[in-house]
């Protein structure tokens, strides 16, 4: 389903830009683009997402500017840091459009760059990262194709604390026409590429920005993930890793260390935050679908909504058949789904620490 494709693509469309979903800056942007892509390729954004990493902002600046490709706007929103990323922002004069907004989150973060943006493609970077060379040349070749939505790549990770992997995703990201996949099993539907690994086509970007700023402790990146396939195709580059994504050393040592119950509860009313808006962009498409379906294709929910239950929330009761059945679409070997299985019995049947041990194990801390 191309963006510009079926009427009731169209219709959808129409529906979220009455809500006021559009970009605010898009009558001038699209004058800009243009003027860009008559002197050659399309213009590209890059925005970075800074908040108190003054002490990376300087690597991820400087491996923005040194792509080999051009026209390309750099821009730096900084979120309300208290440390010296001011100062670090300035240092660059006029080779950056820097905006400096009171703390609100990665969501208002993300808003506020792209309506300072005028790129036909659009690439978010976390200020803790940085692009590799060669980087943003392969994402603008990705969308040649008019039906490309998104572009995603592998991140080489920089750890500061033991991971076990090299790169990130784990797993080949998705590609291809996802949009019946996504409406069957939801948010988190096929592995995905994190924020500083994406490209984003501006199309697609001015149908669902502003993105709310109210769903606080929510990936906003996640937001874009579950509904571009929505909009068009999704591209996964072969190149090798695009970008370098760095683990600190707060995320996994709390993994490893066990899930609070405060963090079961976050995560669960994520995840349904994630579901309402993926739900409310596809039924304003005209797209009819099943909530309680998702949650029934994933062990993660599953698992997290039988420990809420065993915590003392109400309405999470999860019998062992519904939650053991998902694990029967995991891809792999029968070996690794029997582990998994194995896994999900032993949480059920360990203490309640002992449990939550578990769970932080199995379940990629980027998820939580």
């Amino acid at each position: 389903m191309t963006l510009l494709g079926a009427a009731a693509g169209e219709r959808g469309s129409s529906k979220l830009l009455d809500r006021g979903l559009s970009s605010p800056n898009a009558c001038d942007g699209r004058l800009a683009r243009r003027s860009a892509e008559r002197e050659g390729g399309p213009r590209v954004s890059v925005v970075v997402l800074n908040h108190n990493y003054g002490c990376y902002l300087k690597q991820c600046l400087d491996s923005v500017l040194a792509q080999d490709y051009e026209p390309l706007e750099v821009i730096v929103v900084d979120d309300g840091s208290t440390d010296d990323s001011r100062a670090v922002i300035e240092s660059y004069d006029g080779r950056v459009i820097s905006a400096f907004k009171p703390n609100g989150g990665v969501a208002s973060t993300m808003n506020r760059g792209f309506a300072l943006s005028h790129g036909s493609v659009v690439i978010f970077v976390d200020a803790d990262d940085f692009l590799l060379p060669g980087a943003v040349a392969d994402h603008v070749r990705a969308h040649r194709d008019p039906e490309v939505v998104r572009s995603q790549a592998y991140l080489t990770i920089l750890k500061e604390a033991p991971y076990p992997l090299d790169t990130i995703p784990g797993e080949p990201p998705g590609e291809g026409d996802l949009c019946d996949l996504v409406l069957a099993r939801g948010p988190g539907a096929f592995i995905s590429a994190p924020q500083s690994g994406n490209a984003w086509a501006r199309r697609y970007l001015e149908q669902v920005i502003p993105l709310p700023e109210t769903l606080k402790g929510i990936g906003a990146d996640s937001l874009l993930m579950d509904t571009a396939p929505l909009f068009g195709k999704i591209v996964a580059l072969k190149t090798g890793p695009r970008a370098v994504y760095r683990v600190h050393n707060n995320g996994m040592n709390a993994a490893k260390a066990g899930l609070t119950p405060a963090q079961i509860r976050k995560t669960v009313a994520r995840q349904e935050a994630r579901a309402c808006r993926l739900e409310e962009v596809a039924t304003s498409l005209g797209h009819a679908v099943d909530r309680s379906e998702w949650k029934s294709r994933s062990w993660r929910l599953l698992t997290l909504d039988y420990l809420a239950g065993r915590l003392g929330d109400e309405g999470m009761i999860v019998p062992l058949t519904t939650h053991l059945r998902p694990v029967w679409r995991v891809r792999g070997n029968a070996l690794k789904r029997l582990f998994l299985a194995a896994a999900l019995l032993c949480i059920r049947i360990a203490p309640t620490r002992l449990s939550l041990v578990l769970t932080g194990r199995i379940i990629n801390p980027r998820y939580l």
